[in-house]
């Protein structure tokens, strides 16, 4: 199997039944446009924040993907691999964005107060500082490399989101805990087949060693789940207020 063989098989499909999902939700027909602006924006966002941090763990050799099994690449990543980050969130947004029709509709729009803005600030200024001393300590362990570089750059994001707007949150808790659960058990299934198929692999010296079914590591298994909580609550974070015509 390819990596664009894993798309066909996993990504796309998925795709497919989110978006059948939100066809025959209550979603008001007019708000599609809107739906698809939120969409755009949310693709820049992961492209730009994702793209760095998973070029620079292909430059470190934390996991690689074999050549025979990829088109090409753009730097490090293949160009699978920047399709995977829209796909996985495209699956993300709809099945949220449906959720939320079904419930209703979306209501409450919040405002950041300086006192919120200057504790995220704060908090992100703090992990920064941590987290830079920690990682040169003379102790540091290389096989925490995927455990560190993951919970350093994804966890901050979810704090700040809840810290500036939990009053949006709070209300959707179930929401974006299915969205979170659903996606991220799927794509988790998925990988362990990936990886059994030598799509992709990881450096055994930079990974803790405990792993699901003794294959798919912790760490990336955490992965799946934390991008797809961030682009649920950010999904929420962008969408403006509609009532679902149920």
């Amino acid at each position: 199997m390819t990596y664009l063989g894993f798309h066909a098989r996993f990504s796309v499909p998925a795709l497919l039944a989110v978006g059948a999902f939100v066809a025959v939700s209550p979603l008001p027909s007019a708000w599609w446009t809107t739906g698809a602006a939120v969409l755009c924006v949310l693709f820049a966002i992961v492209l730009a924040f994702t793209s760095p941090w998973d070029n620079a763990a292909v430059k470190w050799g934390t996991w690689d993907f074999p050549p025979d099994r990829v088109w090409f690449r753009i730097k490090y990543l293949p160009v699978e691999e920047y399709a995977f980050f829209l796909l996985q969130t495209a699956i993300v947004a709809l099945l949220t964005i449906g959720l939320v029709s079904y419930s209703g509709g979306h209501t409450y729009v919040g405002s950041i107060r300086v006192s919120e803005a200057a504790a995220a600030g704060t908090y992100l200024a703090g992990w920064f500082v941590v987290g830079t001393v920690l990682r040169r300590q003379p102790g540091f362990s290389r096989r925490f490399t995927y455990a560190w570089h993951l919970l350093y750059w994804f966890v901050p994001v979810v704090i700040v989101q809840w810290i500036i707007a939990s009053e949006i949150l709070i209300p959707h808790l179930l929401i974006v805990a299915t969205s979170t659960l659903t996606v991220g058990t799927y794509f988790t299934i998925a990988d362990v087949i990936a990886v059994r198929n030598g799509i992709w692999f990881f450096d055994e010296q930079q990974i803790t060693g405990t792993k699901l079914s003794s294959i798919l590591p912790w760490e990336e298994i955490a992965f799946f789940y934390i991008t797809s909580l961030l682009v649920a609550q950010s999904t929420l974070l962008l969408l403006p207020p509609f009532h679902s015509s149920g």
